[in-house]
């Protein structure tokens, strides 16, 4: 009995595993780099709010509904980025 328990979780685990690679759109995903990072951009100033990112975003080429500002990463750094999610596309 225990053993087939093992069987099926192995075996449902390389079927997720393999529905996740195959999908195109990785709406099956359970892999973290199936949902790739937005494109962002250092700004020239401190002031980083989302109407100063999306016209970042529009200056670099990208169309966005939702741009957003990211913190500095150390408290020593003062370099904030726009981050420039793809808009959302509703099926």
């Amino acid at each position: 009995m225990e053993t087939s328990v093992r069987y099926l979780m192995a075996t449902s685990l390389v079927i997720l595993v393999m529905i996740s690679f195959n999908s195109p759109s990785c709406r099956a995903c359970i892999w973290p780099w199936c949902d790739p990072s937005p494109p962002c951009f250092q700004t020239s100033d401190i002031l980083c709010n989302e109407v100063a990112c999306k016209f970042v975003c529009e200056v670099k080429g990208v169309l966005t509904d939702h741009a957003y500002c990211k913190p500095p990463r150390r408290s020593g750094q003062n370099v904030y980025l726009c981050c420039c999610p793809p808009e959302r596309v509703f099926d």
